[in-house]
């Protein structure tokens, strides 16, 4: 073989002899190249797919209707007469059950004169003051005591934990002193008392 190598092609037009030195022949084969991935353009894409999915999340929760509730009567400020009062309620978005397992099925808790408890990873059972579970939106209080009385309602989970953010509602309301029923006082000991003759003997 003379020194000029005789450029050849495959069938596939893969392998191809080449002049090298000394009229040697090297085989060279052509390979299909494709770009390099580099590691920092994989992480900002992976930032960018993370960033859409926790802004999807967080749009569809902000949108998404939030529980909620007030009291409709008493009113604040409203007299309670006979130490009795019947406390009503209005929920929105959210399903008053006292068994189901529903992320949106929740129960009342109707505190009078209570500390309220709001900690989400605590119990919404109060420590000091009365208190009432309910999946009615009416509870009844029996009110002892004039002056001043803080009625509460707060929407619960079904394991007595307050919501986050806590859901609460409340007002003041006020007992009247009883009227006095007592009877006016008696004269005074000192009035002389007013007595009858004596009837005289028949005598002369």
């Amino acid at each position: 073989m003379n020194r000029d190598a005789l450029r050849a092609t495959a069938h596939n037009g893969c392998i191809q002899p080449v002049r090298g030195s000394y009229g040697a022949i090297r085989i060279a084969s052509r390979r299909r190249r494709y770009p390099a991935v580099r590691p920092w353009s994989l992480l900002i894409v992976l930032f960018f797919v993370g960033a859409g999915v926790a802004a999807y999340f967080f749009l569809a929760a902000a949108l998404s209707p939030q529980p909620a509730l007030r009291i409709i009567s008493p009113t604040t400020d409203a007299a309670i007469s006979g130490g009795k009062t019947t406390v009503t309620v209005e929920v929105r978005n959210a399903d008053l059950s006292s068994g189901a397992a529903s992320a949106k099925s929740y129960h009342l808790h109707y505190y009078l004169d209570a500390t309220i408890p709001t900690a989400h990873d605590g119990s919404a059972i109060p420590a000091t003051g009365a208190w009432a579970s309910s999946t009615k939106t009416t509870h009844e209080w029996s009110i002892t005591g004039a002056g001043l009385h803080v009625l509460a309602v707060q929407l619960v989970t079904q394991d007595d934990r307050p919501l986050d953010p806590p859901v609460v509602a409340a007002v003041v309301v006020q007992v009247p002193k009883p009227l006095s029923t007592s009877a006016p006082s008696s004269a005074s000991s000192s009035t002389p008392t007013k007595t009858s003759p004596a009837t005289a003997g028949g005598g002369c």
